[in-house]
């Protein structure tokens, strides 16, 4: 397996990217602005330049006055940005041919942290702030019905941890994934919420992806003797069957992210200043790495909509991945 790894430094802080469907189009959160681009664009950027967006570079702005607390999310279906504001969504064709749209939703609130839509695009999920009293307050979820307005709260779902959101195309539902331990709710947006426990042990991070199988949650955890682990969960309607940890040798994993379409999984991995993206099978073997430059840093990984690629984010970067052989 051979990797080539191009990574990109770029001069404002990046928040957030989600692809289109149309190769190599991405959509940007930089500083407080949505910038449509395409990497072709940006993968040419000499390595000591920062590259810019908008009117002094690549890019078409999308959005402006966004912040780090209005969530947004590409339909997978019409392929419009949904960008959460006070009380509605902004719809919006990333690259201008259609004028944009306000989808009124009373009720939803300022402080949206995370979205996710169903296949249809007529449903969003989001992460909101549930004050529990004056001092203390952690994530909750809502869900808003784009055909009503209706915004629907779930009563019993609270994290002070990043939930992961993502709807469950195999049982068709929407799976909220605690991304501190492991575990998962499972929710149909009407009844309450199931959840589903994390691996025993400790827990170092987890995420979630929808496969054809049903969703995959890949945890890194620690063993009492301190060994680094992969721990595979298969989430099932009322519960995870979780696989025998699985030792991973080599730098120090930190996340790891199961490709959707196949059992292999993209590892951000750390020794001291230096980080490489790693890729491992099912038994956490180390089948490729490549180490990413110096200067730049990645805190996120994600499976890319296109075969064989895998983009990197970073505070101040942008990184693809592209696998061969």
């Amino acid at each position: 397996m051979n990797i080539d790894l191009k990574a990109i430094r770029m001069q404002g802080a990046l928040h957030g990217m989600r692809e289109t469907r149309d190769a190599d189009h991405l959509i940007v959160h930089s500083e407080q602005s949505l910038f449509a681009i395409v990497w072709a664009a940006l993968e040419n950027t000499p390595e000591k330049l920062a590259a810019p967006l908008g009117p002094k570079g690549p890019g078409k702005l999308v959005a402006t006055g966004v912040a780090v607390d209005n969530a947004w999310v590409v339909d997978p279906k019409s392929q419009r940005v949904l960008l959460a504001r006070e009380g509605e969504f902004d719809s919006i064709d990333p690259w201008g041919q259609v004028q944009p749209q306000k989808i009124k939703v009373p009720g939803l609130p300022v402080g949206t942290f995370a979205a996710a839509v169903d296949s249809d695009g007529l449903h969003v999920l989001v992460v909101v702030v549930r004050d529990i009293n004056p001092d203390v307050s952690n994530y909750a979820i809502a869900l808003a019905d784009l055909t009503s307005g209706r915004l629907i709260r779930e009563g019993t779902i609270g994290s002070g941890a990043d939930l992961e959101l993502l709807w469950d195309g195999h049982f068709g539902a929407w799976v909220i994934g605690d991304t501190s331990r492991g575990a998962l709710w499972r929710w149909d947006g009407q009844r309450p919420a199931v959840k589903l426990a994390g691996p025993a042990g400790h827990v170092h991070s987890a995420t979630f992806a929808a496969t054809a199988e049903g969703v995959i949650v890949s945890v890194i955890a620690a063993k009492t003797a301190g060994e680094t682990v992969l721990v595979i969960g298969h989430a099932e309607r009322d519960r995870v069957v979780w696989a025998d940890p699985a030792t991973l040798t080599g730098s120090p994993v930190l996340m790891a992210w199961r490709d959707p379409a196949r059992p292999l999984w993209a590892c951000l991995a750390q020794a001291g200043a230096a980080q490489q993206i790693q890729f491992r099978d099912v038994g956490g073997k180390l089948l490729a790495e490549a180490a990413v430059r110096p200067g730049v840093h990645l805190a996120n990984l994600q499976w890319s909509v296109f075969p064989n690629r895998v983009w990197g984010v970073g505070i101040r970067a942008l990184a693809a991945v592209a696998l061969s052989g």
